[in-house]
């Protein structure tokens, strides 16, 4: 089943809110020695972050 690009999975930072779908250049990244890399909120810097 090929996914509907109308219901892209979204990706929430939980301190400020900002949305944006999975995957979308407007997400920044970081990354952790041990972590690897991880979703970075544009708004607020945090990385605590759910969906996508």
């Amino acid at each position: 089943m090929v996914d509907d690009p109308t219901t892209a999975t979204r990706v929430t930072c939980y301190e400020c809110g900002f949305a944006a779908p999975a995957g979308s250049d407007e997400w920044e990244t970081a990354t952790h020695p041990s972590l690897g890399v991880l979703t970075r909120c544009p708004e607020c810097g945090s990385t605590n972050t759910t969906g996508g």
